[in-house]
């Protein structure tokens, strides 16, 4: 089989007997479905590691509200049929106003950067949030990748951690890793942490399979992984490899576990 681009769409197509060791694959107990998907042939990138500038993005997607107008960019001078109904009010910065409702925000306003510029030219709320979401205007030529894609691929991982999360479950189809391959798609974690009994699916070992399981089945993928790598040199049978090792750094490492513990948190928080 010849290599492929780590990005080609094509790449997430295999053969009926990369199909059959996929199967063989599934008796190990591990899931993690849409993070660490079918492929993982982009788990070794030729080019260099780029240190981030900031420690992490939260990006807050709020679909149907909140209007510019009536948050970070009020109109306090423009008729009332274009304002709103609110008022704005002071911030920490002389001259800049928030919404009304906005207080304790209006207080961090020197922490921030507002952006009141930034638009895009779509008539249509589903391309508009596609240009948010990936940068790009919609082509049906070409599946953008979200910009979390993007940094997945271009910084990759620190500490065993996904570098792309989304809470609590994926938003659109926007989000997504595009023509990238699924390797660099978001994390969704499955739960919503603002309920009681928050837990991350799939981060624990599947019920009913202990540690000493948990090992004979690895070494059982081992021995079927051994089995095909003596009979052909495969791509995916490399992406597939790659995407267990991924797995098996995720559940074992405290440092995953210790992420997602929101009781370890103040309630304030």
């Amino acid at each position: 089989m010849k290599p492929r681009c780590p990005g080609n769409p094509l790449e997430r197509y295999s053969s009926r007997r990369e199909f059959f060791y996929v199967g063989l694959l599934g008796g190990i107990g591990l899931t993690l479905p849409q993070f660490l998907s079918n492929q993982a042939a982009a788990a070794t990138k030729a080019h260099g590691k780029h240190e981030p500038v900031a420690q992490g993005i939260i990006h807050i997607f709020l679909p149907g509200g909140l209007a510019h107008q009536e948050s970070f960019d009020p109109k306090p001078f423009a008729p009332a049929e274009y304002r709103g109904p609110f008022g704005a009010i002071d911030t920490k910065i002389p001259g800049v106003q928030f919404g009304e409702f906005m207080k304790e925000t209006a207080q961090l306003a020197d922490k921030m950067t507002i952006i009141r510029s930034m638009s895009h030219g779509e008539a249509a709320h589903e391309r508009g949030t596609h240009n948010m979401f990936t940068g790009y205007r919609p082509s049906p030529a070409l599946e953008y990748p979200s910009i979390g894609s993007v940094i997945s691929h271009e910084l990759g991982s620190r500490n065993d951690l996904p570098p792309y999360v989304c809470v609590p479950s994926v938003p659109n189809e926007y989000a997504n890793s595009g023509y990238l391959s699924s390797a660099f798609g978001p994390f969704a974690l499955g739960a919503d942490p603002a309920q009681g009994n928050f837990q991350v699916r799939d981060l624990n070992l599947p019920k009913g399979v202990d540690d000493a399981r948990f090992s004979r089945r690895r070494s059982l993928l081992e021995t079927v992984d051994h089995h095909f790598r003596a009979l052909e040199e495969s791509d995916a049978i490399d992406s597939m490899d790659a995407f267990y090792q991924h797995a098996y750094k995720l559940i074992s490492s405290q440092k995953a576990r210790e992420a997602f513990d929101l009781k370890s948190e103040p309630d304030a928080l």
